[in-house]
């Protein structure tokens, strides 16, 4: 598809995270398929955070 954008960086303006969580293994493989399609680290973790799905670092 021409033009089509996959940085996700323009597209964290338009994106509002969430409030509302996942549970158990609707989020487990929700958190597989964000890591399994995303370009790099950066996406995936922008992405799980839109989505309430990161998890909490130590």
């Amino acid at each position: 598809m021409p033009g089509k954008n996959h940085d996700l960086s323009t597209r964290a303006d338009t994106i509002e995270p969430t409030d509302r969580a996942l549970e158990g293994s609707t989020a487990e493989r929700a958190r597989a398929v964000v890591a399994a399609h995303a370009h790099q680290g950066d996406d995936c973790r922008l992405l799980l955070d839109m989505l309430g799905l990161r998890e909490p670092t130590h």
